[in-house]
């Protein structure tokens, strides 16, 4: 598969996971503890299949108005909306649906995060039944990927609440081939740069996975100011996301991490692109004008950006220009292809084509389209699979 003799990886796009589907890779008892979640059940029109929006925040207020509306539930809600055509409705439960999906757009590989939903169990009190639904949801994970091994991946999740379990789980996962990444749910508030999470950190070095900074719009764990945001959804959608990427990257840039643990590789996923110049200058300026808030580094915190161990992935909303200018300033190593698909900021059917036509040397594109997320993702085995035991630290 290829699109006008480009390989195409997408490096971020989202996957349910359906609660139903889930239910299934439960035990008898973990699925008791999701009686208490029946309220809170919904039912995805698109297909049938259920997820729980418990702690949803609803976004009731539309701008120059003087309170929000009266919540009639999600009908109530000012969402986003699909700028072309709906993918296919069984794409997110079966992966040949979603295969029909990516041969449209001529995309050869998938990496795949959970949807915004799944952080509901973040701020739930039972960290047993969260740490339950992820071991699930890498069960279910193992089997949505396994028929199409090189074109469908996925993340480790960790449970920040239970990081002694999630660090087994970890252990176990990455001797399988699906997983190409993990991703920390934090719970609201958590840092990212937190001690305790130091030996995630480590192990995703020795394992040879990346690091997935990723952020969301109405459940938890909820995005930094998203809860500043004058109860818009405009606003929290415009502002909320890019300012995660950049205090979850700068936070672990700024704490030290990468110089503890030089071979991760970080990145930062749908929270824009065209801010990364701009907020390496800021992080640079405040690290010498401000230098107490942090430890001791090696490098100029905007350094560790080009050093080849920070990726960030490009929201095509961002356009050309944008995206050309953040290349003549850091180089042609850092951005890569991304779709958000099967959300609304997905421009599917047409996300590739939109980047294609933008005018950029043969050279530049091959990177954005493959080989940087190739390197970022490093993991990915190509048309062979091969099951790593361990990666050298």
């Amino acid at each position: 598969m290829a699109r006008n003799g480009f390989k195409i990886f997408d490096s971020d796009t989202h996957i349910g996971p359906a609660g139903d589907v889930l239910e299934k890779y439960l035990t008898e008892s973990e699925r008791r503890k999701l009686d208490s979640w029946e309220p809170y059940k919904w039912v995805d029109p698109r297909n049938g299949h259920t997820l729980y929006r418990r702690y949803d925040r609803k976004f009731l207020r539309r701008l120059g108005s003087a309170a929000p509306e009266p919540d009639h539930g999600r009908k109530t809600r000012f969402g986003g909306s699909l700028k072309y055509e709906e993918p296919l409705p069984e794409a997110e439960v079966n992966p040949s649906e979603r295969i029909k999906d990516m041969d449209r757009e001529g995309v050869d590989v998938n990496l795949t995060l959970p949807s915004s939903w799944f952080g509901t169990f973040t701020a739930n009190e039972d960290v047993e039944l969260e740490a339950a639904m992820y071991r699930a949801y890498h069960r279910w994970m193992a089997d949505y990927c396994a028929p199409y091994p090189s074109r469908i991946k996925g993340v480790i999740l960790v449970c920040y609440r239970d990081l002694a379990n999630s660090l087994q789980e970890l252990e176990r996962q990455a001797k399988e081939d699906w997983p190409l990444a993990a991703f920390v749910y934090a719970p609201t508030g958590v840092p990212l740069d937190h001690p305790n999470l130091e030996p995630v950190w480590a192990a995703c070095q020795h394992h040879d996975l990346s690091v997935a900074l990723h952020t969301f719009t109405q459940m938890p764990p909820y995005s930094p100011g998203g809860q500043d945001t004058w109860d818009n959804h405009w606003l929290q959608r415009c502002a909320a996301h890019s300012w995660c990427g950049q205090r979850n990257m700068a936070a672990l840039i700024g704490a030290g991490v990468m110089d503890r643990y030089p071979k991760l590789r970080i990145g930062t996923l749908e929270a824009g692109h065209s801010w990364l110049p701009f907020w390496m200058t800021r992080m640079d300026e405040h690290a010498r004008s401000h230098s107490k808030a942090l430890p001791p580094l090696k490098m100029k915190p905007g350094d560790y950006v080009l050093n080849g161990n920070y990726y960030q992935s490009i929201e095509m909303s961002e356009g050309e220009k944008l995206t050309k200018s953040v290349i003549d300033i850091l180089g042609e190593d850092i951005l890569m292809y991304a779709s958000d698909y099967p959300h609304a900021e997905s421009w599917y059917p047409k996300s590739v084509e939109t980047v294609m036509a933008w005018d950029m040397p043969e050279r530049i594109k091959r990177k954005l389209f493959w080989d940087n997320a190739v390197k970022y993702y490093a993991r990915y085995s190509g048309d062979s699979p091969v099951a790593r035991e361990t990666a050298v630290a």
